[in-house]
């Protein structure tokens, strides 16, 4: 038990591997921090592109509406001419 204290305290003192511990937290909090970054971009684009389909859906239902009325309106002028 105290070749275990001795040797847990011997690597609590040894100084050796804490630049390699700090860039491993660095290297982590990076990746974090640009998992972050990605998925919040990923969401802004997912909303622009749900709002230009959007945009999309209303100017083809617009279309499709003038497209029906110009129809009624041809139907019309033909009706009278029979």
């Amino acid at each position: 038990m105290i070749k275990i204290l001795k040797r847990l305290k011997y690597l609590i003192k040894d100084v050796r591997a804490s630049p390699l511990i700090e860039e491993g937290m660095l290297i982590g909090l990076s990746l974090i921090t640009l998992t972050m970054l990605l998925s919040m971009v990923t969401g802004i684009f997912g909303g622009l592109k749900g709002l230009f389909g959007q945009a999309q859906g209303g100017a083809t239902s617009l279309f499709n509406e003038i497209a029906q009325q110009l129809d009624k309106i041809w139907q019309y002028i033909v009706n009278l001419f029979k």
